[in-house]
């Protein structure tokens, strides 16, 4: 089970790279952020906590991106 739920963070993490690369920033954000969220649950199931660590810092990141998207739409300072 641990197994499957590494494969299918690696998928959602690649799906947020492909929705990136056609320009659908918020949606490619949204799906790092769920990939991450389950690497961060299968690394502290194997003990990895150093990507753990990297897995949090890109999920603030990238909530930090959601943040300037949505403030830019709003017409806030480029």
């Amino acid at each position: 089970m641990i197994e499957a739920l590494g494969w299918i963070s690696t998928v959602l993490v690649l799906i947020g790279y492909t929705l990136n690369a056609k320009g659908k920033f918020q949606y490619a954000m949204v799906a790092w952020i769920v990939g991450d969220v389950g690497w961060i649950t299968y690394d502290f199931y194997i003990s990895n906590f150093s990507h753990l660590a990297l897995s949090s810092i890109i999920i603030v990141l990238n909530l930090y991106g959601i943040y300037n998207i949505k403030r830019m739409q709003n017409g806030g300072v480029k």
